[in-house]
């Protein structure tokens, strides 16, 4: 399967006039490279960092992404990644992440669990067992001795219901990973690099940013 990385370079004032003011505009904004589709079947991951002097939005997608309107010509890049690119021993990588763990639910008046809730993990030590949690679970051995923790602002948005006559607030904590992994399961490492890995891909979490060693 084939992938599209697109790159798109905005000042502040450009995305305050598209009205990119949090987490959820940008998933809408996202969304508008795709028109007609249901989100069900979102097949793209996205991801934002501020340069300092304006963002830069990454979305890698199976289909070819259209340029928004409110996206200025000169601002957008799309270039295919090679399915050879994912045939390396080793990267580099830059993984912006919301760790997090379920908190044990009580139980109600039959016995059974409710729905467990989930905590933002931030402390060094569980963010590395984290990480290594994540690369058994997808292809690849990371190198503590190498590894950044880097904190990232967490991420507050408003998120309208489907009629519109409610709002609700909604929290990301935020972490990049930066290092070096080496690859144990190449089926499983690029299915990761395909669909990302752990929770709120759909609000900017997941990518796996590569660069081969």
């Amino acid at each position: 399967m084939s992938l599209h990385l697109t790159k798109i370079e905005i000042d502040y004032e450009t995305a305050h006039k598209a009205g990119l003011r949090d987490a959820y505009a940008w998933h809408q904004w996202a969304w508008q490279a795709f028109p007609g589709r249901p989100e069900v079947n979102r097949d793209f991951l996205t991801r934002l960092d501020d340069t300092g002097d304006g963002f830069r939005f990454l979305i890698q997608s199976t289909t070819p992404p259209q340029r928004p309107g409110t996206c200025p010509l000169n601002a957008w890049q799309t270039k295919d990644i090679p399915e050879n690119f994912f045939g390396h021993q080793a990267y580099r990588f830059s993984l912006l992440a919301n760790p997090t763990r379920k908190l044990a639910a009580p139980r109600d008046a039959d016995g059974k669990r409710r729905n467990a809730k989930r905590l933002p993990v931030s402390n060094r030590e569980d963010l590395i067992a984290w990480i290594e949690r994540k690369g058994v679970q997808h292809g690849f051995r990371i190198d503590p001795t190498a590894l950044q923790t880097i904190p990232r602002p967490r991420q507050v948005f408003v998120k309208k219901s489907n009629d519109d006559s409610r709002r609700y607030a909604g929290l990301h904590g935020a972490t990049e990973f930066v290092g070096i992994l080496k690859i144990t399961d190449p089926a499983l490492f690029v299915h990761a690099a395909h669909n990302g890995i752990g929770s709120a891909k759909a609000f900017g979490f997941g990518m796996l940013c590569l660069s081969p060693i």
